[in-house]
């Protein structure tokens, strides 16, 4: 992993490159490959659980656990928030002690949050599925019991490698967290096709590969954190309790998780809802979401580097580069995702093809799937500006906008679509074009605020 002493070369391009769109390229490039890979796996995953026999209602299940998942990992993701922001702004300002104290109490904390997590989702699955209304198919319910389950323990390692790649990312470096998600993607999809498919262990199969594979790479970040290599190496002594770095990390970070706790509690609404219209609708709704994802992926490493190059010219006091870091990437996230839908649109058809054999699924899929593309432009855009956002440490504007996006547009006109239209399952897509729509607005509105010249 040589990419932890070429930290120099990487302040370089966050800070000095004058061609930022190079720069862009060369930080996002082994994210974007390593998202993309990620997304090739999930549709691997869903190809070998979309050949059991009780496919459907296997997927249906998966799709249902995702959003109780995710309402859990959103603490993780709030002390990645956090942990960037501070840590870019801390070397930009070239106090290296400083972004180590952060990077051992990051550590800290991801790994006793990890364990309390895994206790909570283990004992807590059972009721939180039956209050989604998972029980009315108990095929269903018994295949999203089992997932959430056996993903509970690979909470701990999920949130100890979010550590290190933050601690990566906030130094701009892209390629030691990519190699290491490959190799677990890598254990991943082998492991998925022994056990799903040779040894017939269904979705306990599914699962149990995701966490063994998650689990393998995570000595070697704790390794990693440690070396020498490493410009932020942390040692026996940075791992102290200063009470005031804690509430600056957890002011910073309660924002980004409270938006995404909420982001996630919305989707956990939206597939009881979604539920209501039967485990064929679920389950081409998780289908629809695998393919979007191969676009949505190379975006949202768009926003991490914006928020790394955002976070560490705001700490360098170099406004200017900090917003033309923002107009950058935004016009590569447009690019990116208008390519990449004229070249999905096409085949889009085949794609979801080799992920069910049921027939049914596949033309409510085609359906979702659809709607689903003409709004990528619309997620490139929002992508931005919660990278924005994040990086300048303006994380209630995250907040503000993953909220209104979810509970005041799009859940409302849900609703709305169920109780005075017979549109049905069709309803729901266009719920979510709309929301995704009117949100642009709500941020161009709340980019007026960001300050980047705020001290954190």
């Amino acid at each position: 992993m040589k990419a932890i002493g070429g930290m120099r070369d990487r302040s370089e391009l966050l800070l000095r490159e004058k061609n930022l769109y190079k720069a862009f390229a060369i930080m996002a490039m082994p994210i974007f490959l390593a998202n993309i890979l990620r997304s090739l796996h999930d549709l691997v995953d869903t190809h070998f659980i979309g050949q059991m026999v009780n496919s459907t209602a296997a997927q249906a299940g998966i799709s249902i656990a995702w959003p109780f998942i995710n309402i859990l990992l959103c603490f993780s993701a709030g002390l990645s928030v956090g942990g960037v922001a501070i840590i870019s702004r801390s070397l930009g300002m070239g106090d290296t002690e400083k972004a180590k104290r952060y990077s051992a109490l990051l550590l800290t904390f991801s790994a006793c949050i990890g364990v309390v997590i895994n206790l909570i989702m283990y004992l807590a699955a059972p009721l939180v599925l039956r209050l989604m209304n998972a029980d009315a198919d108990l095929e269903v319910f018994a295949a999203a019991l089992t997932y959430v389950r056996v993903r509970a323990f690979e909470m701990v390692f999920l949130f100890v490698f979010a550590a290190f790649q933050t601690t990566r990312q906030a130094c701009g470096d892209t390629v030691s967290p990519v190699l290491l998600s490959v190799v677990s993607i890598v254990v991943n999809v082998v492991l998925t096709w022994l056990f799903v498919t040779q040894l017939n262990m269904g979705v306990f199969g599914a699962a149990l590969a995701t966490l063994i594979g998650n689990a393998v790479i995570v000595p070697y970040c704790v390794y990693m954190m440690f070396s020498k290599r490493n410009q932020i190496a942390v040692e026996k002594r940075h791992f102290t309790i200063d009470f005031e770095e804690v509430k600056s990390l957890v002011k910073i970070g309660i924002p980004s998780a409270s938006s995404q706790a909420l982001t996630s509690l919305g989707f956990l609404v939206l597939q009881a809802v979604i539920l209501d219209y039967g485990k064929v609708v679920a389950a081409a709704f998780s289908l629809g979401n695998k393919v979007s994802n191969l676009l949505l992926m190379p975006i949202f490493s768009l926003g991490s580097v914006l928020a790394a190059f955002v976070g560490q010219n705001i700490g360098a006091q170099n406004k200017e580069r900090a917003m033309a870091a923002y107009k950058t990437s935004r016009n590569l996230g447009l690019i990116v995702s208008i390519v990449g839908c004229a070249i999905l649109f096409p085949i889009r058809e085949n794609i979801l093809a080799l992920l069910t054999n049921d027939a049914d699924t596949l033309v409510t899929a085609m359906d979702y799937i659809l709607w689903v593309l003409l709004t990528q432009p619309l997620m490139a855009m929002f992508q931005n500006y919660i990278g924005l956002f994040n990086g300048s440490g303006n994380t209630k504007l995250s907040f503000i906008m993953g909220t209104v996006r979810l509970w005041v547009i799009r859940l409302p006109l849900i609703l709305c679509f169920k109780l005075f239209t017979d549109l049905g399952s069709t309803g729901v897509w266009y719920a979510m074009v709309i929301s995704n729509l009117l949100i642009m607005v709500v941020g161009m509105l709340l980019k007026r605020k960001v300050n980047y010249e705020k001290k954190i």
